[in-house]
C-alpha cells in the first residue's frame, strides 16, 4: 500500500509539500498540485482520514445510527442522507443499531473513535440521555429528545388527514391498525390526530393493536382478521404503515373475503407499494427529512445558526381505496 512518502517521490517534491497539497491546497501551485495528483493517481493513494482528522480537528464525515436498514423507511432516509452528504463534502458512516441500546451507544463511542463531525440518529430507545454527553452536536430524526435538535414529519396531522378520509368514504367505524408504541414515538402521535378528528365527527376510534415483538406477518394476519370477525361493524381502516397493509390485503384470507374492495382503507408512508395497491395513503416527505436532517446538522458543525426542531409537511395521496366509496 502506498503511503505519502511514495506520492512525494513520485512527484519529485517533498512530503511537506504534499501534506500542505491535502490540507491546505490553496497555498501549493496548481502545476505542483497537478503532479502530486496524477502520483496519487499512478499509486493509488488513498489519504487516511482519521490521521488527517487528527491534524485538522475536521474529518468531514457524518456518523449515522439506524435501528433497521432493510426496512423502507430507513433505506431511503439512508439514500437521501447520504446524497446530500456528498453534495455538500462530508461522507456518511452508516451503523445499525438492531434496537439494542447497548448496541446504539457502541456504535456512538466507534464513530467518535473515528472522529466523525457530528451524528444523525434515529433512536427508539426511551432513555436518550447519553445522546446529550458527546462534544459533536447531534441532531435526531422522526424523534424529538429534549436538548437535541430534531426533524420529523407531522405525524399528528397526518393522523388528522386519514380519519377525515375514511369518514369522507362512510366510515363511522373506523379501526387503527397497527403495533403498540411507546408514548416518546411518532406512532402515538399519528394515534392522537386520527382519534381527535374522529371524536370531533362524534365517531369513536377503534384499537387492533399488535405487540412490536410479535409483528411477524402470520401473526399480524391472524390477528386482524379474527378482530374483524368478532367486530363486523368495523367499516374502515387506518394502517399505522403501508408495509402493515400490504402484509394483510395481499394474504389468501385477503382475496377470500374480499375485504380490501367492501370498506375504504388508508395507510401511511407514501411508498411505491401504496402505489401498486392503489392504497391511499399519507405521505411523510423521507428524502426531505432526510436532507433537511444534514443541512442542520452541517450548520451545527460550522458554528452556524440551525433550527432547534423542524416539522416537515405530510399529505394525503388519494387513491382507489378509498375514492371507490366516496
Amino acid at each position: 500500500m502506498a503511503t505519502i512518502i511514495d506520492v512525494a517521490e513520485r512527484a519529485g517534491v517533498s512530503v511537506a509539500t504534499v501534506s500542505r497539497m491535502m490540507n491546505n491546497p490553496e497555498v501549493v501551485s496548481e502545476k505542483t498540485t497537478k503532479k502530486i495528483h496524477k502520483a496519487m493517481e499512478e499509486l493509488r493513494y488513498q489519504p487516511n482520514a482519521v490521521a488527517r482528522a487528527l491534524q485538522q480537528k475536521k474529518s468531514n464525515i457524518i456518523g449515522l445510527v439506524l435501528p433497521f436498514i432493510d426496512y423502507a423507511f430507513f433505506s431511503r432516509l439512508t439514500d437521501a442522507v447520504e446524497e446530500y452528504c456528498h453534495a455538500h463534502g462530508y461522507k456518511l458512516m452508516l451503523c445499525k443499531s438492531g434496537e439494542h441500546q447497548e448496541r446504539e451507544q457502541e456504535m456512538f463511542s466507534i464513530l467518535q473513535a473515528n472522529k466523525v463531525d457530528g451524528i444523525l440518529v434515529c433512536s427508539r430507545f426511551g432513555d436518550a440521555s447519553f445522546l446529550k454527553d458527546y462534544e459533536f452536536p447531534v441532531v435526531s430524526i422522526e424523534r424529538e429528545i429534549e436538548g437535541i435538535p430534531s426533524v420529523m414529519a407531522d405525524d399528528y396531522y397526518g393522523g388528522c388527514l386519514a380519519a377525515n378520509e375514511l369518514i369522507a368514504a362512510g366510515s363511522k367505524n373506523p379501526v387503527i391498525l397497527g403495533s403498540q408504541v411507546p408514548d416518546y414515538l411518532p406512532g402515538t402521535k399519528r394515534i392522537e390526530g386520527f382519534c381527535n378528528e374522529c371524536s370531533k365527527h362524534g365517531i369513536t376510534a377503534n384499537f387492533c393493536m399488535i405487540e412490536n415483538d410479535s409483528m411477524g406477518k402470520k401473526v399480524l394476519e391472524n390477528t386482524f382478521y379474527e378482530y374483524m370477525e368478532k367486530n363486523p361493524e368495523i367499516d374502515g381502516v387506518f394502517c399505522m404503515g403501508d408495509m402493515i397493509a400490504a402484509q394483510i390485503f395481499t394474504c389468501e384470507r385477503a382475496y377470500a373475503t374480499n375485504l380490501y374492495h367492501k370498506i375504504p382503507i388508508v395507510g401511511f408512508d407514501g411508498f411505491e407499494i401504496s402505489e401498486w395497491m392503489q392504497l391511499s395513503t399519507i405521505f411523510q416527505p423521507i428524502r426531505e427529512m432526510g436532507e433537511c436532517a444534514v443541512d442542520m446538522l452541517i450548520k451545527k458543525i460550522e458554528g452556524k445558526i440551525a433550527p432547534q426542531r423542524l416539522v416537515l409537511p405530510v399529505n394525503l395521496i388519494k387513491r382507489e381505496s378509498t375514492l371507490r366509496f366516496q
